[in-house]
Protein backbone atom coordinates (compact mmCIF):
# COMPACT_ATOMS: atom_id res chain seq x y z
CA UNK A 1 0.00 0.00 0.00
CA UNK A 2 1.01 3.59 -0.64
CA UNK A 3 0.38 6.59 1.58
CA UNK A 4 0.26 10.37 1.26
CA UNK A 5 0.75 13.28 3.63
CA UNK A 6 -1.45 16.17 2.49
CA UNK A 7 0.01 18.80 4.86
CA UNK A 8 3.33 18.70 6.69
CA UNK A 9 6.21 20.97 7.69
CA UNK A 10 9.97 20.50 7.55
CA UNK A 11 12.70 22.41 9.35
CA UNK A 12 16.29 21.93 8.14
CA UNK A 13 17.59 24.41 10.72
CA UNK A 14 16.22 22.96 13.95
CA UNK A 15 14.62 19.68 12.96
CA UNK A 16 15.14 16.68 10.72
CA UNK A 17 14.70 18.53 7.42
CA UNK A 18 13.07 17.38 4.21
CA UNK A 19 15.65 14.84 3.06
CA UNK A 20 15.51 12.79 6.26
CA UNK A 21 11.73 13.07 6.57
CA UNK A 22 11.07 12.19 2.93
CA UNK A 23 13.45 9.22 3.06
CA UNK A 24 11.85 7.74 6.17
CA UNK A 25 8.38 8.48 4.83
CA UNK A 26 9.13 6.76 1.53
CA UNK A 27 10.69 3.77 3.29
CA UNK A 28 7.42 3.45 5.22
CA UNK A 29 5.31 3.46 2.03
CA UNK A 30 4.90 7.19 1.43
CA UNK A 31 4.67 8.54 -2.12
CA UNK A 32 3.40 12.16 -1.80
CA UNK A 33 3.95 15.08 0.57
CA UNK A 34 2.49 18.59 0.63
CA UNK A 35 5.17 20.71 2.30
CA UNK A 36 3.95 23.93 3.90
CA UNK A 37 6.30 26.68 5.06
CA UNK A 38 6.79 27.72 8.67
CA UNK A 39 7.26 31.24 10.07
CA UNK A 40 10.67 32.93 9.71
CA UNK A 41 11.57 32.60 13.39
CA UNK A 42 11.12 28.84 13.13
CA UNK A 43 14.20 28.89 10.87
CA UNK A 44 16.12 31.34 13.07
CA UNK A 45 15.39 34.23 10.72
CA UNK A 46 14.43 37.81 11.51
CA UNK A 47 10.69 38.61 11.24
CA UNK A 48 11.28 41.11 8.44
CA UNK A 49 10.33 41.28 4.77
CA UNK A 50 13.76 39.86 3.99
CA UNK A 51 13.18 37.16 6.59
CA UNK A 52 10.00 36.04 4.86
CA UNK A 53 11.75 36.06 1.50
CA UNK A 54 14.54 33.87 2.89
CA UNK A 55 11.89 31.61 4.43
CA UNK A 56 10.25 31.08 1.06
CA UNK A 57 13.60 30.17 -0.47
CA UNK A 58 14.16 27.60 2.27
CA UNK A 59 10.75 26.07 1.62
CA UNK A 60 11.44 25.73 -2.11
CA UNK A 61 14.85 24.20 -1.45
CA UNK A 62 13.34 21.74 1.02
CA UNK A 63 10.64 20.77 -1.48
CA UNK A 64 13.38 19.99 -4.02
CA UNK A 65 15.29 17.99 -1.39
CA UNK A 66 12.21 15.87 -0.74
CA UNK A 67 11.74 15.29 -4.47
CA UNK A 68 15.32 14.07 -4.70
CA UNK A 69 14.40 11.35 -2.21
CA UNK A 70 11.81 10.04 -4.66
CA UNK A 71 8.53 11.39 -3.30
CA UNK A 72 6.17 13.65 -5.20
CA UNK A 73 5.77 17.05 -3.60
CA UNK A 74 3.41 20.01 -3.58
CA UNK A 75 5.00 23.19 -2.26
CA UNK A 76 3.16 25.89 -0.25
CA UNK A 77 4.17 29.29 1.09
CA UNK A 78 2.04 31.78 2.98
CA UNK A 79 1.61 33.92 6.07
CA UNK A 80 0.27 32.02 9.06
CA UNK A 81 -2.55 33.75 10.99
CA UNK A 82 -0.56 33.18 14.17
CA UNK A 83 2.17 35.44 12.81
CA UNK A 84 0.13 38.64 12.93
CA UNK A 85 -0.14 39.26 16.67
CA UNK A 86 3.44 38.03 17.15
CA UNK A 87 4.72 40.54 14.60
CA UNK A 88 3.12 43.37 16.60
CA UNK A 89 3.50 42.24 20.22
CA UNK A 90 6.76 40.29 20.04
CA UNK A 91 8.63 41.62 17.02
CA UNK A 92 7.78 45.33 17.20
CA UNK A 93 5.97 45.82 13.88
CA UNK A 94 3.77 48.85 14.53
CA UNK A 95 0.11 47.90 14.42
CA UNK A 96 -0.76 50.69 12.00
CA UNK A 97 1.99 49.38 9.67
CA UNK A 98 0.96 45.71 9.88
CA UNK A 99 -1.07 45.57 6.67
CA UNK A 100 1.67 47.42 4.77
CA UNK A 101 4.02 44.69 5.98
CA UNK A 102 1.55 42.03 4.85
CA UNK A 103 1.21 43.65 1.42
CA UNK A 104 4.99 43.51 0.91
CA UNK A 105 5.10 39.84 1.89
CA UNK A 106 2.29 39.10 -0.53
CA UNK A 107 4.13 40.90 -3.31
CA UNK A 108 6.84 38.26 -2.87
CA UNK A 109 4.28 35.45 -2.74
CA UNK A 110 2.66 36.71 -5.94
CA UNK A 111 6.06 36.76 -7.62
CA UNK A 112 6.43 33.06 -6.75
CA UNK A 113 2.93 32.45 -8.12
CA UNK A 114 3.70 34.30 -11.34
CA UNK A 115 6.90 32.32 -11.88
CA UNK A 116 5.15 29.00 -11.25
CA UNK A 117 7.45 28.12 -8.37
CA UNK A 118 4.76 26.95 -5.94
CA UNK A 119 1.71 24.70 -6.00
CA UNK A 120 -0.33 26.57 -3.45
CA UNK A 121 -0.64 29.27 -0.81
CA UNK A 122 -0.78 28.42 2.85
CA UNK A 123 -1.28 28.31 5.42
CA UNK A 124 -3.50 31.36 5.89
CA UNK A 125 -6.79 31.80 7.70
CA UNK A 126 -7.80 32.67 11.26
CA UNK A 127 -6.14 32.03 14.63
CA UNK A 128 -7.75 29.30 16.73
CA UNK A 129 -6.62 30.72 20.06
CA UNK A 130 -7.64 33.80 22.07
CA UNK A 131 -6.36 36.93 20.41
CA UNK A 132 -7.22 40.62 20.18
CA UNK A 133 -10.17 40.91 17.73
CA UNK A 134 -8.17 43.25 15.50
CA UNK A 135 -5.90 40.33 14.57
CA UNK A 136 -8.88 38.22 13.60
CA UNK A 137 -9.89 41.00 11.21
CA UNK A 138 -6.32 41.31 9.95
CA UNK A 139 -6.09 37.56 9.38
CA UNK A 140 -9.29 37.65 7.35
CA UNK A 141 -7.84 40.42 5.19
CA UNK A 142 -4.80 38.21 4.64
CA UNK A 143 -7.04 35.26 3.77
CA UNK A 144 -8.92 37.41 1.26
CA UNK A 145 -5.62 38.37 -0.41
CA UNK A 146 -4.63 34.71 -0.58
CA UNK A 147 -7.97 33.70 -2.10
CA UNK A 148 -7.60 36.29 -4.83
CA UNK A 149 -4.12 35.00 -5.68
CA UNK A 150 -5.35 31.39 -5.63
CA UNK A 151 -8.10 32.37 -8.07
CA UNK A 152 -5.84 34.40 -10.34
CA UNK A 153 -3.12 31.74 -10.57
CA UNK A 154 -5.29 28.60 -10.20
CA UNK A 155 -3.42 27.49 -7.07
CA UNK A 156 -4.51 25.46 -4.07
CA UNK A 157 -5.13 27.21 -0.76
CA UNK A 158 -4.62 25.70 2.70
CA UNK A 159 -6.82 27.35 5.33
CA UNK A 160 -5.94 27.29 9.04
CA UNK A 161 -9.22 27.85 10.88
CA UNK A 162 -11.06 27.43 14.14
CA UNK A 163 -13.01 24.19 14.65
CA UNK A 164 -16.28 26.10 14.32
CA UNK A 165 -18.57 23.47 12.82
CA UNK A 166 -21.08 24.91 10.33
CA UNK A 167 -20.29 28.50 11.31
CA UNK A 168 -16.72 28.16 10.06
CA UNK A 169 -17.87 26.69 6.76
CA UNK A 170 -20.55 29.35 6.21
CA UNK A 171 -17.96 32.05 6.82
CA UNK A 172 -15.60 30.61 4.21
CA UNK A 173 -18.46 30.29 1.73
CA UNK A 174 -18.98 34.06 2.10
CA UNK A 175 -15.31 34.75 1.42
CA UNK A 176 -15.42 32.47 -1.62
CA UNK A 177 -18.39 34.39 -2.97
CA UNK A 178 -16.56 37.66 -2.31
CA UNK A 179 -13.31 36.65 -4.02
CA UNK A 180 -14.53 34.26 -6.72
CA UNK A 181 -11.99 31.56 -5.86
CA UNK A 182 -13.08 28.10 -7.00
CA UNK A 183 -14.30 25.70 -4.30
CA UNK A 184 -12.00 22.96 -5.62
CA UNK A 185 -8.97 25.09 -4.75
CA UNK A 186 -9.91 25.60 -1.09
CA UNK A 187 -8.67 23.06 1.47
CA UNK A 188 -9.73 23.09 5.11
CA UNK A 189 -6.50 22.14 6.84
CA UNK A 190 -6.54 20.18 10.13
CA UNK A 191 -10.28 19.53 10.10
CA UNK A 192 -11.39 17.38 13.01
CA UNK A 193 -14.69 15.57 13.60
CA UNK A 194 -17.40 18.17 14.08
CA UNK A 195 -16.01 20.56 11.48
CA UNK A 196 -15.21 17.80 8.99
CA UNK A 197 -18.82 16.74 8.52
CA UNK A 198 -19.82 20.28 7.53
CA UNK A 199 -16.81 20.65 5.22
CA UNK A 200 -17.54 17.53 3.18
CA UNK A 201 -21.30 18.15 3.21
CA UNK A 202 -20.66 21.48 1.48
CA UNK A 203 -18.39 19.95 -1.17
CA UNK A 204 -15.05 21.17 0.18
CA UNK A 205 -11.82 19.25 0.58
CA UNK A 206 -10.32 18.79 4.04
CA UNK A 207 -7.09 17.41 5.44
CA UNK A 208 -7.59 15.38 8.61
CA UNK A 209 -4.79 14.87 11.17
CA UNK A 210 -3.57 11.28 11.18
CA UNK A 211 -3.82 10.87 14.95
CA UNK A 212 -5.01 7.34 15.72
CA UNK A 213 -8.01 8.40 17.82
CA UNK A 214 -9.13 10.85 15.12
CA UNK A 215 -8.74 8.24 12.39
CA UNK A 216 -10.80 5.72 14.31
CA UNK A 217 -13.62 8.25 14.50
CA UNK A 218 -13.61 9.53 10.92
CA UNK A 219 -13.13 6.10 9.34
CA UNK A 220 -16.43 5.05 10.91
CA UNK A 221 -18.39 8.24 10.26
CA UNK A 222 -17.17 9.85 7.02
CA UNK A 223 -17.06 8.63 3.43
CA UNK A 224 -13.51 8.69 1.94
CA UNK A 225 -13.83 12.17 0.42
CA UNK A 226 -11.04 13.86 2.39
CA UNK A 227 -7.24 13.70 2.72
CA UNK A 228 -4.89 12.76 5.55
CA UNK A 229 -2.15 14.95 7.01
CA UNK A 230 0.52 14.64 9.66
CA UNK A 231 0.81 18.40 10.28
CA UNK A 232 4.23 17.45 11.62
CA UNK A 233 6.08 20.60 12.73
CA UNK A 234 9.61 19.09 12.78
CA UNK A 235 10.54 20.74 16.07
CA UNK A 236 12.78 18.74 18.46
CA UNK A 237 11.35 20.71 21.36
CA UNK A 238 7.90 19.30 20.49
CA UNK A 239 8.74 15.80 19.19
CA UNK A 240 6.02 14.05 17.22
CA UNK A 241 3.66 17.03 17.07
CA UNK A 242 1.13 16.69 15.53
CA UNK A 243 2.09 13.19 14.39
CA UNK A 244 5.15 11.80 12.60
CA UNK A 245 4.37 11.14 8.91
CA UNK A 246 5.50 7.51 9.26
CA UNK A 247 3.53 7.12 12.48
CA UNK A 248 0.44 8.27 10.59
CA UNK A 249 1.05 5.36 8.21
CA UNK A 250 1.44 2.94 11.12
CA UNK A 251 -1.85 4.20 12.58
CA UNK A 252 -3.68 3.43 9.34
CA UNK A 253 -2.13 -0.02 9.02
CA UNK A 254 -3.01 -0.87 12.62
CA UNK A 255 -6.66 0.07 12.05
CA UNK A 256 -6.66 -1.82 8.74
CA UNK A 257 -5.28 -4.94 10.44
CA UNK A 258 -8.11 -4.74 12.96
CA UNK A 259 -10.60 -4.79 10.10
CA UNK A 260 -12.10 -1.39 10.98
CA UNK A 261 -11.24 0.01 7.54
CA UNK A 262 -10.53 -1.62 4.18
CA UNK A 263 -7.88 -1.26 1.47
CA UNK A 264 -10.25 0.50 -0.92
CA UNK A 265 -11.11 3.20 1.61
CA UNK A 266 -7.45 3.90 2.35
CA UNK A 267 -6.54 3.90 -1.34
CA UNK A 268 -9.10 6.63 -1.98
CA UNK A 269 -7.65 8.77 0.81
CA UNK A 270 -4.02 8.23 -0.06
CA UNK A 271 -4.06 7.96 -3.86
CA UNK A 272 -7.31 8.79 -5.65
CA UNK A 273 -8.13 11.96 -3.69
CA UNK A 274 -4.52 13.15 -3.75
CA UNK A 275 -4.33 12.75 -7.53
CA UNK A 276 -7.62 14.62 -7.95
CA UNK A 277 -6.99 17.49 -5.51
CA UNK A 278 -3.27 18.07 -6.04
CA UNK A 279 -3.41 17.36 -9.77
CA UNK A 280 -0.44 15.01 -9.68
CA UNK A 281 0.04 11.84 -11.69
CA UNK A 282 -0.69 8.64 -9.76
CA UNK A 283 2.21 6.61 -8.36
Amino acid sequence: MLFADAHTHVNPVRGLGAKAIAKKFKDSGGWFMAIVGLSPWSYGLEPSIEGYEKTFRIVLRECNNAKEEGVKVACFIGLHPGDLDKLVYKYSVRQEKLMDFVAKVFNIIEDYCRKGLIDGIGEVGRPHYRVDPIFVVASELVMEKAMVLAKDYDLLLHLHLEQGDGITVESIKRFIKLTGVLVRLVIFHHARPGLLEHVVKNGFTATVPGIEAVLRTVFKRIEPTYLLESDFIDDPNRPGVVVYPWQMIDNQLRILKEGLVNDEYLAKLNIDNVVKVYRVSPP
